[in-house]
C-alpha cells in the first residue's frame, strides 16, 4: 500500500522545558503541504488534525486543500512570499535565509500571534504547514515553543530534523508539480537562520511570550497555550 504520509510530518511531542515538562503527544504537528487526506500513523497520535494552519500565500499550489474534511477546520494564514518555493523558483538570488526569517518574524508578527491563539483554543491536534514545512513553519513553530518555555536547544534540534527528510521532501513536491527554488539557500535548513530569529524574539522584554503579548496575545491566551501544549512525561493529549 502506498504511504501517503508527508515526508516532513512530525508530532512535536517530547520536547522539553527547563522546569521538567514536555510537549504533549497529539497536540501540535508540523509538516509540508499534505498532498492527500491520509497519513501513516507512526508519528502522529490522531489524524486528521482538528485544525490546520496553512501558511501558504496565494499562488502556491492552488488545488483544494486535502485536509478540508468534516471535523477539520483549515485556517489560511498567509505569510512569507519570499520563502515560498514555487514563487521563488524564478528568482536565482534573494535574501539570505537569516534575513528572510527575520523579515518574516517582523512582518508576520500579528499573524503568528493569531496562530498562537488558534492553537491555545483548538479542541484537538493542530497541524502547521507551508509548502516545504521548514522555513515559515519552522519560524512559527519555534516561536510557539519558546513562548511556552521549551528549551532553545530542543527547538533548534527539531528544526534541524528536517535535514534528513529533504531528499524525499523535494522528490514528493517535484512529483506534485511544485518547482524547487533557484535560490539554493531555500533548499535546506540552516541553524544560524533560526538562531537569528530566536535571538530577536527572545530579546524582547519577557522573551518569546512577551513578544507574542506585544503583538496581541493576552495573558489568559498565553496561559491556555502553555496548558494546551505542555504536560508531564508520558501524558497524552486530552
Amino acid at each position: 500500500m502506498t504511504n501517503h504520509a508527508p515526508a516532513n510530518l512530525r508530532d512535536l511531542r517530547g520536547l522539553r522545558t527547563d522546569d521538567g515538562r514536555i510537549v504533549r503527544r497529539g497536540v501540535l504537528y508540523r509538516s509540508e503541504l499534505p498532498l492527500s487526506g491520509t497519513a501513516a500513523a507512526a508519528e502522529v497520535a490522531v489524524w486528521p488534525p482538528a485544525d490546520v494552519i496553512d501558511l501558504r500565500v496565494p499562488g502556491e499550489h492552488p488545488a483544494p486543500h486535502h485536509l478540508d474534511l468534516p471535523g477539520t477546520t483549515v485556517h489560511s494564514v498567509p505569510m512569507g512570499a519570499d520563502l515560498a518555493p514555487a514563487l521563488a523558483a524564478a528568482q536565482p538570488t534573494g535574501h539570505d535565509l537569516a534575513e528572510a526569517y527575520a523579515l518574516l518574524a517582523r512582518d508576520a508578527a500579528g499573524s503568528i500571534a493569531h496562530i498562537a491563539a488558534l492553537v491555545a483554543d483548538s479542541p484537538g491536534p493542530v497541524l502547521v504547514h507551508c509548502t516545504a514545512g521548514k522555513d515559515r513553519t519552522g519560524v512559527v513553530v519555534a516561536v510557539l515553543l519558546r513562548a511556552v518555555g521549551v528549551r532553545r536547544e530542543d527547538v533548534v534540534a527539531d528544526y534541524l530534523r528536517t535535514e534528513a527528510n529533504l531528499p524525499r521532501l523535494w522528490a514528493t513536491l517535484r512529483a506534485a508539480g511544485i518547482r524547487e527554488p533557484r535560490n539554493r539557500a531555500l533548499m535546506g535548513v540552516h541553524r544560524a537562520a533560526l538562531e537569528s530569529v530566536l535571538d530577536e524574539v527572545e530579546g524582547h522584554e519577557g522573551g518569546a511570550a512577551g513578544w507574542l503579548a506585544a503583538h496581541g496575545v493576552d495573558d489568559a491566551a498565553l496561559a491556555r497555550l502553555s496548558d494546551r501544549l505542555l504536560g508531564t512525561a508520558y501524558e497524552s493529549a486530552a
